[in-house]
């Protein structure tokens, strides 16, 4: 069981950097972390832990500043929507 929550998180994660959208990729990517942070509690591996935990924090955060903006899809030739 706890293999099968790191390859979950593995593949949203790397599913997550296909994605055009940057908020779905925020969300996509935040769904992996919670799944690498209970890999993590299962088999023990705080660093598995922080790290997810933080990125996990970062991405919400991104989230709940943005929350009333318009979709933030990135568009070729341009780094990051305004």
């Amino acid at each position: 069981m706890q293999d099968i929550l790191g390859w979950i998180g593995t593949g949203l994660i790397l599913y997550s950097f296909t994605l055009n959208d940057i908020k779905k990729l925020r969300i996509v990517n935040a769904i992996g972390s919670v799944a690498w942070i209970l890999y993590g509690i299962k088999t023990n591996i705080m660093p598995t832990i922080f790290v997810n935990v933080c990125v996990l924090c970062i991405h919400l955060h991104w989230l709940y500043k943005n929350s009333n903006k318009s979709k933030g899809v990135i568009k070729r030739g341009s780094e990051w929507p305004d």
